[in-house]
């Protein structure tokens, strides 16, 4: 039987998406990477994203209290990783990676065009809890782009979304292993 051995416990040993946040209005727009990001309910939908306060991006959010979750392909980690590792007091990451600002639908933070997922989300409630901030915004609108769909729907076979565990970034497996509620069927 195998040992289990204990490590370091903030060294989290689950996937977390990798995307890029944009937070702030138009013209003092920032991008932050983040992997501590999730899907927090279905109804209403609400995700929640988590910034130090030390962080640029910190201040962005808590004035216009609307952020978007863009989510690039793994031909994106360039600009992914560029995005987490300088801070936007110094940097213009918009105009450093010849990204474009987008109008979204429903709130005032622009949307990473080249990025081919895009959540508009409105912060519904914030919670200090250690070092970070957690907000929980409320999913107002998610843009995709059409080579990512089948139809209508989000075509899980088509992404090529990035992970983050341990340090590292990942690409997604290509192939399901099992369809949700397999297990009913056996």
């Amino acid at each position: 039987m195998l040992m289990k051995i204990q490590i370091n416990k903030t060294t989290t040993p689950i996937v977390s998406p990798a995307v890029v946040v944009s937070v702030g209005k138009w013209d003092e727009a920032n991008l932050i990477t983040l992997a501590w990001v999730a899907r927090v309910v279905s109804e209403p939908p609400v995700i929640s994203v988590s910034i130090r306060p030390s962080r640029h991006s910190y201040s962005l959010i808590e004035k216009s209290e609307e952020f978007v979750v863009n989510v690039p392909n793994a031909n994106q980690i360039r600009e992914m990783d560029f995005c987490g590792t300088r801070t936007g007091k110094k940097v213009d990451k918009w105009k450093e990676l010849n990204l474009t600002k987008q109008k979204g639908s429903e709130v005032e933070v622009p949307l990473v065009k080249e990025f081919p997922i895009n959540i508009e989300c409105k912060v519904i409630k914030k919670i200090k809890h250690g070092s970070h901030i957690i907000y929980l915004g409320e999913v107002l609108a998610v843009h995709v782009d059409e080579e990512k769909l089948t139809g209508k729907t989000l075509d899980p076979l088509k992404q090529d979304q990035v992970v983050y565990i341990a340090g590292n970034y990942y690409g997604l497996v290509k192939e399901p292993l099992e369809k949700q509620a397999f297990s009913v069927r056996s």
